[in-house]
Formats: structure tokens, C-alpha cells, sequence
């Protein structure tokens, strides 16, 4: 602030605010860690997640926005072990505003189910030659939900998904 004497008067005049985000001391550890963390040898989408949000200075907030998300469900998006699934028009968003291609945000669950959840399925119990009904009969399920599977009319679980395709 700028202040004078006009006669028995004092002036003020506000010369400049100047306004930024402090960095928490944890944030600034964290943000050290991820960059120095080979992007490459992350798995969990939620670890990509981290990184590109920390590579670009980003905080979940900005991020959030961005993708018309709460706050906190956008952090359960980088925590791993809170989500399985992450919606395709979300990740896209995310790949956008984080400059990688959406190939490389998708962990192997998500991958399956976005490169066609069905034909992979039904490709699998034509391998082992089994008809619907054996197939869900081997693995405890109804028979009705492997037709489902197989028409993507509902979205296999990570469970299911590792109990099938990772054994």
C-alpha cells in the first residue's frame, strides 16, 4: 500500500495485490515423488491418474472441474483400490487435458472392457468349447449372465474379470 499526506488528509492507494496457491509442504513431497516415478511402470489407472495430474501441476480440484466431477470423486479416482471402473467419456476428458493418448490411461480391467467386453467373452467359452450354459455352470454364474456379458448389456466385474481372464 501506498500512503501520503494531503494536508491534514491521508491517501491511500492499494499498488498491487499479488495472489497464488501455497504449496503444502506434503503436496510438494508428493508431486517430487510422482515426477520422479518412470511413467511408464505405473499399472492402476489411478496411479496414471496421479501422475499426469502432478506432471501438468494440476490440483484434484482444477482436474475435477475440468470433468464436471465433484472434488472427491475425482480423488477416488486416484486412489487406488476405491474404483474399478471409470467411465470411457471421463477418461477421454482426462486424456485430453492431460495431453496422453486414452490408450495409456486404461489399466488391463478397463482395456478389456473397452476394447469389447462381449466378443472377448464369448471368444473364451467358444476356446474352451463350451456352450453358455457349461461355461456359466464352471464359474457359478447364471446363464443369463454370460449372455448379458457377451451382448455388453452388463459390465463384468474386476473380480469376475481376473477370475476368468487372469487364472
Amino acid at each position: 500500500m501506498m500512503s501520503r499526506r494531503l494536508g491534514s488528509c491521508i491517501q491511500t492507494a492499494l499498488l498491487y495485490v499479488h495472489s497464488f496457491r501455497p504449496l503444502l509442504a506434503h503436496t510438494y513431497t508428493e508431486t517430487e515423488r510422482m515426477i520422479q516415478t518412470d511413467p511408464e511402470a505405473l499399472t492402476t489407472t489411478a496411479d496414471k491418474l496421479r501422475y499426469c495430474r502432478h506432471a501438468r501441476g494440476l490440483e484434484q480440484q482444477e482436474v475435477a472441474a475440468y470433468v464436471t466431477l465433484h472434488r472427491g470423486t475425482y480423488a477416488g479416482y486416484e486412489t487406488s483400490g476405491t474404483r474399478d471402473y471409470y467411465p470411457l467419456d471421463k477418461l477421454s476428458s482426462l486424456a485430453k487435458l492431460f495431453e496422453v493418448p486414452l490408450d495409456y490411461l486404461l489399466d488391463d480391467y478397463n482395456r478389456f472392457l473397452y476394447e469389447g467386453q462381449g466378443w472377448q467373452v464369448r471368444a473364451l467359452r467358444e476356446r474352451m468349447g463350451l456352450s453358455r450354459r457349461e461355461f456359466a455352470d464352471q464359474f457359478g454364474v447364471w446363464t443369463t449372465t454370460v449372455r448379458d456379458w457377451e451382448t455388453d448389456s452388463v459390465r463384468m466385474t474386476r473380480q469376475t474379470w481376473e477370475k476368468l481372464f487372469r487364472s
